[in-house]
């Protein structure tokens, strides 16, 4: 698993764009839980965070920003529009910028965005155009955001819409990189678990994974309908996607907003500081193991040799810019007081 750049230093007028490089970076940290985060590990189960959230964009999405961006003939010297109000955009921006001092990307984001989001892409150097009607569309909908911007790369030929909903370097990106680490990293795997927004990571990471271990199972977590969590999806939303799913994604558990803010906050007071897509991540993995326990099958994700069930979550993405929605939605109690207030 050695890089072509063991020191970790990133020198000369390509430094940035070797920076952004996987293969230029060691492997991504793979971290296992204490016992304190994992009630099931006396049960034999092992869980690993694989922790996205190290990659120099500090998000999941930059993976298949660049592998977009390096793939497409117009991104280079045109607009590029985006319809994303999170770390897609955000990655996009930052990468174009990074590999050609490009300047010009746009975030299309629903008009129901809260301002401090607004301010953050506005921070990143991101264009910023509002657009009416459902903040989570389906990318099919011939009326829907997606389907204007497609509409406008095709008459313009000065703007480039990579579309990460329907690209297939979406999901090639993490067939190429992250599946290929986690294998390098813990052979042993059982268990594979992601939430699911366009599909990507879960995909291209799953798809790796069963090709080299047959037995591995994916583990879908999506949203609970009409209670979204910032990234993942609801399946409803998300069962259209072209993305080849079906045939690396085995089960799929929803989580509510307020598990998935509340388990992000407990991996951050431990370290392992990830945003609520991650904690929704974990809670379905234990939602999904404490079923089987329940049932009297655990057993069957077990290795026959160890005994061990050796599961790994994906971390999104940083808590940060969601701390006012923390608040909103755990009680004060959650929280230490402020002393002397």
């Amino acid at each position: 698993m050695a890089t072509r750049n063991p020191m970790n230093v990133f020198k000369g007028p390509d430094a940035l764009h070797r920076y952004f490089q996987p293969d230029e970076n060691p492997p991504l940290p793979l971290v296992e839980l204490p016992d304190a985060l994992n009630p099931l590990r006396k049960d034999g189960v092992r869980i690993f965070a694989k922790m996205l959230t190290a990659l120099p964009a500090q998000n999941v999405k930059s993976l298949p920003a660049l592998e977009m961006l390096l793939n497409s003939d117009k991104a280079k010297t045109s607009s590029i529009v985006e319809a994303s109000s999170g770390s897609t955009v955000l990655s996009l921006g930052m990468i174009s910028r990074a590999l050609w001092g490009h300047e010009d990307v746009y975030a299309y984001v629903t008009n129901k965005k809260p301002v401090d989001s607004l301010r953050l892409m506005r921070f990143f150097g991101l264009n910023v155009t509002l657009y009416g009607g459902l903040a989570q569309q389906e990318p099919s909908d011939s009326k829907g955001i997606m389907n204007r911007l497609r509409k406008m790369a095709r008459e313009d030929p000065g703007v480039c819409y990579l579309g990460q909903y329907d690209n297939d370097r979406n999901w090639r990106s993490h067939e190429k990189w992250t599946g290929r680490q986690i294998w390098e990293q813990l052979p042993e795997i059982n268990v594979l678990c992601s939430t699911v927004g366009t599909g990507g990571c879960i995909t291209g990471t799953g798809l790796y994974l069963k090709q080299q271990k047959p037995s591995v199972k994916v583990i879908g977590v999506c949203n609970v309908f009409g209670d979204p969590t910032p990234g993942p999806r609801h399946f409803p939303g998300f069962e259209s996607s072209p993305f080849p799913w079906r045939q690396v994604i085995d089960s799929f558990e929803t989580v509510q907003s307020v598990d998935s803010f509340r388990m992000s906050m407990k991996l951050s007071r431990y370290g392992i500081i990830a945003g609520p897509s991650s904690g929704e991540a974990l809670h379905g993995l234990l939602t999904h193991l404490n079923t089987l326990k329940s049932e009297g099958r655990l057993s069957e994700l077990a290795d026959p040799v160890t005994k061990e069930i050796n599961c790994v979550f994906l971390c999104a993405d940083l808590p940060y810019q969601y701390m006012d929605m923390y608040y909103n939605k755990l009680g004060e109690e959650e929280f230490p007081p402020i002393q002397n207030d």
